[in-house]
């Protein structure tokens, strides 16, 4: 039984590979049909065609499964190249858009290889498979790294410093530092007085505007407004170093950006207008030594004086006389001595000659040695229009300023007395002398010249009164009597 069911196994495989065969061929059967017995030499031949056909086929179906991968690799090769191109823009997306992923109504979860069950009528479970690779976190930026490991140096006000050469102008210097001629003036007080001198140095700023020192009782805000800033302009510029109270410094320099401040009227026009700045430069000047340096419209101390400045300030040096300097600060022309100043010995002597001055004002003088025993004032109820000087009898009294005499003997109230005029409305009185004055009425003296000598008389009908020998000495100006001490040294 096993035999024979075996033998029939071979001979239904048997007809099974004479059906394939007869199929390569193209001579099909029926399966079942008999079929006659084919020779040998039949067989064989059909056995190699069979294997020949069979690799053919293998190479062609070989070749198709190496383009296919070719193609999917190359895709999978762009997406990925995709991916990196668009990651700064992944890293910022918002959240996944709602919108389906498939363009239908299948979600995302398609896209990681499940079979998902459709929600769309008429639609049938899909399997999709994700060829792109998955899409990285975001990359979270790093925080910054401090670029300076010390404390910031806050840059100065000014971008450089220029030295003046002779014959240089101002023009010129702005010109070359591509800078406004008013903001170089302004930035080194040009417009306060001073002159230039060769060898000075300027400072350069690095934007226009001014410079200005803080005085007592100023606030940003005036400051502001004076120079036409929004003070935010002076607060936030790094230089002037203000803190967050806003607080200005009495002497502290701030710079204001694009400030500007009027001009001296009188001073840009002796200078010849801004044409006459841009044309300015050194010349010969001398620098003041001592604080409170008098300045006199005249050579000699008997000059009065006009002005006072302090140590530093530079004069524009105009003349000479003796031992004397004519001297520009401003719009003021004045004379002080030579040796006040730093000069350069050779600009002096360069100098012209000049008597161009008035002659000295009335000099006043002590009229008396001896003690001042009664001052200008209220007195003993009444009012005592001069002041009192005491010493021995016999002490010389001489005029305290040149003049003509207008009374000289026995006065009322004072005993013997001697009146001068000086001119200009003001008289000088000298009353209780010892005895008659030695000048006469009409009499031209001079300051320190003698006229009388002290005692004690007085005239008691007219009012006067004497407790001892002294001088009373006053001043009247048109008539009203001033205190003294205003006028003597």
């Amino acid at each position: 039984m096993a035999a024979a069911s075996s033998s029939v196994s071979r001979v239904r495989r048997a007809a099974a590979a004479r059906a394939a065969l007869d199929r390569v061929r193209g001579h099909s059967t029926l399966a079942g049909a008999p079929r006659a017995q084919a020779p040998a030499t039949q067989t064989a031949a059909g056995r190699s065609a069979l294997s020949q056909d069979t690799k053919v086929r293998w190479w062609r179906h070989a070749t198709l499964v190496c383009f296919v991968a070719l193609v999917l690799l190359g895709q999978v090769v762009a997406l990925r190249f995709d991916w990196f191109s668009e990651a700064p823009a992944l890293a910022h997306e918002a959240a996944p858009s709602s919108e389906p992923a498939l363009g239908g109504c299948h979600d995302e979860s398609a896209l990681n290889g499940a079979a998902v069950a459709s929600d769309c009528p008429g639609e049938v479970p899909i399997m999709a498979f994700s060829l792109a690779t998955p899409r990285l976190p975001a990359a979270q930026p790093e925080p910054d790294a401090p670029v300076l490991q010390r404390p910031l140096e806050v840059p100065d006000a000014f971008l450089s410093y220029h030295v003046l050469t002779a014959n240089q102008t101002l023009g010129a210097v702005a010109q070359h530092y591509d800078l406004p001629l008013e903001t170089l003036i302004w930035a080194n007080y040009l417009d306060y007085g001073d002159a230039l001198m060769v060898g000075q140095t300027l400072r350069i700023p690095r934007a226009p505007g001014l410079s200005h020192r803080v005085a007592p009782g100023e606030t940003l805000g005036q400051l502001a407004e004076r120079f036409s800033v929004a003070p935010e302009a002076i607060a936030t510029y790094p230089p002037n170093g203000l803190g967050d109270d806003l607080r200005l410094h009495v002497g502290s320099e701030l710079f204001v950006p694009n400030g500007t401040r009027p001009w001296p009227a009188e001073w840009l026009e002796i200078k010849g207008g801004l044409e006459g700045l841009a044309r300015w430069g050194p010349e010969p000047a001398g620098v003041i030594l001592a604080n409170q340096t008098n300045l006199r419209n005249g050579p000699s101390t008997e000059h009065v004086r006009v002005l006072q400045l302090d140590a530093g300030r530079q004069l524009a040096l105009r003349a000479r006389h003796k031992d004397w300097l004519l001297v520009a600060f401003g719009t003021t022309r004045a004379w002080v001595r030579q040796d006040l100043l730093e000069i350069n010995p050779a600009e002096v002597a360069a100098l012209p000659e000049s008597n161009d001055f008035p002659p000295p004002p009335p000099r006043w003088v002590w009229p008396a040695r001896g003690a001042i025993t009664s001052g200008f004032g209220p007195r003993w109820g009444g009012f005592h229009d001069g002041i009192d000087i005491a010493n021995r009898a016999w002490t010389p009294i001489v005029a305290a300023r040149s003049g003509r005499v207008s009374e000289a003997g026995w006065c009322r109230g004072y005993g013997y007395c001697v009146k001068i005029m000086h001119g200009g409305g003001v008289m000088t009185t000298y009353g209780h002398l010892i005895t008659r004055p030695i000048v006469s009425v009409g009499d031209q003296v001079e300051a320190g010249q003698l006229i009388g000598h002290m005692g004690s008389t007085f005239d008691r009908a007219g009012g006067g009164f004497s407790t001892g020998v002294h001088l009373h000495f006053s001043i009247k100006i048109n008539g009203r009597a001033v205190d003294p001490l205003r006028f003597l040294p």
